[in-house]
């Protein structure tokens, strides 16, 4: 029994430690990201297309069941200041509710106006997103493809800021433009949330790439090369984030994605919690099918000045999955006499080192967002709501490395685009609970007994106390939030 006892602690201890070695480089990376992007000058178009020879572009506009949106996004992606005779818009409508007929009637009015619409709608969603895409082009001509989500506020100077990258380099396979926000002030929660957001594009992105490290496409607000897509084997259904996979698949064959922080669009931050468990999950789940399916291939092919970038980038959402099976273990081990505060020492220092590069990392971004000095105070609440989706995270990471595909589940859209809209509209999605909602509360139980445990041995084991409760706290809020929403939307 004793020898059980003693293989258990060590199992456990060994799995915490990995875990938590595993942890410590992202937030550190992200801040050596957020100082290597610190002189950001977005590229100069080399040279310009002249008017007359301008290349033709099809909007490709991916819709599911978008009724509250699609008839403004409809009215704003032909607002673009771009030749009309080169724009094509293509309605990848894959809707089974009354969308189908907001845009047959929107489309009827606009066709009147002169704009080129083509109505692609599927009876099935096959490969969903990545499916409906890869149908689309089939019937495309022009040279370009842009591609806008349907909750996109279309700047209408996009496509004059974008197109010309592409006209001196072949070799330029898209390049993306950085997203805003319509509803950044809907709630605290939207402005907490969005620092997430404007971390990825205004230090990951541009770090990324002054570092020479392999860019993702954001999957809407750019624009691609349609020959590149094609050399580059279309788009798949075999992950979730099929834009990811498309852009890594494009980069190992030689080409180049541009990332332009000063074009932007402005979309919305999904404004509930619900709305952020379906689209990490799906994230999530995108990512690690992405390690599968890419990592080794990268790994294999001459990318040394961007291998390390490419390993921490494609396994991002490992870090909810390891924060998982450190604090488990840690609870556990606890329990255990042969467990010592003072044997994980050195691992403590350098978590708590990490810990704030990241808050670091995240007061950098606020500053350049250039918004009110005090939504600083708003970081730990984006860590707070942040770390009540662990759990979905993490089983999207696991469930995401052993199966590919899966389906698309669309995160709801509520047309929050000003403050008028926004006093008007009552944000209700109708979301059940499902089994991960009891692998929560488990999870919720294991951290209590852990924090139970740390407060009765006092003392070095105060802060590992405090770092559970947060998380209980966090995962507690996710949990009500859960049952409040099942009960109501009954």
């Amino acid at each position: 029994m004793e020898t059980i006892i003693i293989c258990s602690f060590y199992l456990l201890l060994s799995l915490n430690i990995i875990s938590g070695l595993i942890l410590i480089p992202y937030p550190i990376n992200m801040l050596l990201l957020a100082i290597s992007s610190r002189n950001w000058v977005d590229p100069v178009a080399k040279s310009h297309y002249k008017d007359n020879e301008l290349p033709s572009v099809t909007i490709q506009l991916p819709v599911y069941n978008e009724s509250k949106v699609i008839k403004s996004t409809l009215t704003e992606i032909t607002k673009l200041l771009y030749p009309k005779n080169l724009l094509k818009f293509q309605v990848l409508d894959d809707s089974t509710d009354h969308t189908s007929s907001i845009i047959s009637s929107e489309v009827a009015k606009l066709t009147n106006k002169g704009f080129n619409f083509e109505i692609i709608h599927r009876e099935n969603r096959d490969g969903y997103k990545a499916g409906a895409l890869e149908n689309g082009i089939k019937s495309i001509t022009s040279e370009f493809i842009a591609i806008f989500d349907a909750d996109f506020q279309v700047n209408p100077l996009f496509l004059e800021q974008i197109i010309h990258y592409f006209k001196s380099n072949e070799r330029i396979g898209a390049v993306n433009a950085r997203w805003d926000h319509s509803n950044l002030d809907f709630s605290l929660f939207t402005k907490a949330m969005s620092i997430g957001l404007d971390q990825h594009f205004l230090v990951e992105k541009p770090g990324r790439k002054q570092r020479n490290a392999f860019m993702n496409f954001n999957g809407t607000g750019g624009v691609w090369r349609k020959s590149v897509i094609e050399q580059s084997g279309g788009w798949s259904s075999r992950t979730l984030a099929e834009d990811l996979d498309l852009a890594y698949r494009a980069q190992m064959l030689g080409f180049d994605i541009l990332y332009i922080r000063d074009a932007t669009n402005r979309q919305e931050i999904p404004p509930t919690l619900r709305c952020w468990i379906i689209q990490q999950s799906r994230w999530s789940k995108g990512f690690s099918q992405n390690i599968i399916k890419n990592l080794k291939l990268f790994l294999s092919g001459n990318h040394d000045k961007s291998r390390v970038q490419g390993i921490l980038h494609l396994t991002t959402y490992m870090v909810p999955l390891m924060i998982l099976i450190n604090t488990i273990t840690g609870s556990f081990l606890l329990y255990f006499s042969q467990y010592r505060a003072d044997s994980v020492f050195v691992f403590g220092i350098f978590f708590s080192i990490a810990t704030i590069c990241g808050i670091i990392t995240y007061m950098i971004t606020i500053v350049r967002a250039n918004r009110p000095l005090w939504h600083i105070l708003l970081i730990p609440l984006f860590l707070f709501w942040g770390a009540g989706l662990i759990v979905r995270m993490g089983f999207g990471t696991i469930t995401g490395l052993f199966f590919q595909g899966g389906e698309f589940v669309r995160t709801p859209k509520f047309h929050l685009l000003d403050n008028k809209t926004i006093q008007s509209i009552k944000i209700r999605e109708e979301i059940p609970l499902d089994k991960i909602f009891f692998i929560e509360i488990v999870y919720l139980f294991i951290l209590l007994i852990g924090f139970i445990r740390s407060l009765g041995l006092g003392g070095s084991f105060l802060s590992q106390s405090l770092y559970y409760v947060f998380l209980i706290f966090s995962i507690l809020n996710l949990l009500i939030s859960e049952i409040l929403h099942a009960f109501f939307s009954q």
